[in-house]
């Protein structure tokens, strides 16, 4: 039976009381060592609790009536137990409280993608971040905005809109901020691109602009803004259906692109064939057909090099 968010929440604020006591047996501490491992969820809950706790570690030597009523009792061992207990229970319930994404403070979250991996993040306002290859997000939420930090590869956001709690993405020297909207946002080396398939955005860089259906831009790492050509949002955002879609693009950009989803290094003879174009569609998982089709389009070969290079050559040369 999976473990509920909430439950794993309750039974680790019972362990971190057990093995906090004095009267806690080696029994109950083997226990709880095969209770951490049935679940992933349940290391999670309990890393948790333990850094509420050293959090709250100030408010445990404070003065108030329930701490005061609870400590009267030392010399009954079992009845301080139980109310030292509860009110533990209390003081860590409202810690974690504190920092829940609709808590004063929240946890900052982080949510990794590996090289030719995708993965859709529910939100707990409702919201979905759908990450691609090789991408992290940070994602942090309290009880008056909501923040994301790119730090790197791309991501599509569909935002549940709340004029009360804004949502925001930290990218580059770029703040994106919605406005109820689905959008795109791709950290490429030299840029990022920000592209709206729904609503509206500002975007906030050197300048500030709003970006409305069917609109996108990009700003490099100063800030500044740049006018993207030849690229529609469709064919930048097929990769959440698997596909890479290339209409008149650069070789050398097309497998900079490719590259992304694999760990074999792809490289060219020369630049001059970087400047050949690529129109097609093709799917992330298949670095072998991609490669053949680029192939069949275009006077090149392909050479593998070792167990984890390719480089492509002009057919022209090998044909000499």
């Amino acid at each position: 039976m999976k473990t509920t968010p909430d439950s794993a929440q309750t039974q680790a604020i019972d362990w971190l009381l057990c093995l906090r006591s004095e009267s806690c047996t080696e029994e109950e501490r083997r226990a709880f060592a095969i209770w951490l491992e049935e679940n992933p969820e349940h290391r999670q809950a309990y890393e948790t609790v333990q850094e509420h706790w050293q959090w709250m570690e100030p408010f445990k030597a404070m003065d108030f009536p329930e701490r005061n009523a609870a400590l009267q009792y030392r010399k009954k061992s079992p009845r301080r137990l139980l109310i030292y207990s509860a009110v533990a229970s209390l003081l860590l319930a409202l810690g974690l409280t504190a920092f829940s994404p609709n808590g004063w403070l929240g946890i900052p979250q982080t949510y990794i993608v590996e090289k030719g991996g995708r993965q859709t993040v529910a939100l707990s306002d409702g919201s979905n971040i759908e990450l691609n290859t090789d991408s992290e997000v940070r994602v942090h939420f309290n009880r008056w905005r909501r923040s994301v930090e790119m730090i790197k590869g791309e991501a599509f956001f569909t935002v549940t809109h709340n004029a009360e709690r804004p949502f925001e993405v930290r990218a580059g020297n770029g703040r994106i901020r919605d406005i109820g909207t689905a959008f795109e946002v791709y950290i490429k080396p030299e840029q990022v691109i920000v592209a709206v398939q729904e609503g509206v955005v500002e975007v906030q860089a050197l300048e500030t602009r709003k970006l409305t259906e069917g609109q996108q831009l990009a700003f490099n790492n100063n800030g500044a803004f740049q006018t993207l050509q030849g690229q529609d949002i469709a064919a930048l955002t097929a990769w959440r259906q698997g596909n890479l879609v290339f209409r008149n693009r650069r070789l050398d950009d097309v497998i900079a692109e490719v590259g992304r989803y694999h760990d074999t290094r792809i490289r060219l003879q020369n630049q001059n064939l970087g400047k050949l174009r690529v129109s097609g569609t093709f799917h992330t998982a298949e670095l072998n057909g991609t490669l053949n089709a680029i192939a069949t389009l275009l006077p090149v070969n392909i050479d593998p090099v070792g167990e984890h290079e390719i480089v492509l050559k002009s057919a022209a040369s090998i044909q000499r």
